[in-house]
């Protein structure tokens, strides 16, 4: 799945990444960040989509 994250530092991009958790507003996503570190956020629904 793709998802659009914004990290610590208000930066926003689309990131590759996996579910591991949603509800029926917010999915709990597993990514890699540009730098190509893990990381883990809860974006709205809308923002991610099922490859």
């Amino acid at each position: 799945m793709t998802a659009w994250v914004t990290d610590g530092k208000g930066r926003t991009f689309e990131a590759t990444g996996e579910a591991l958790a949603w509800t029926p507003k917010a999915v709990y996503v597993r990514y890699i960040d540009p730098g190509g570190r893990e990381g883990f956020a809860w974006p709205w629904a809308s923002a991610v989509t099922r490859r």
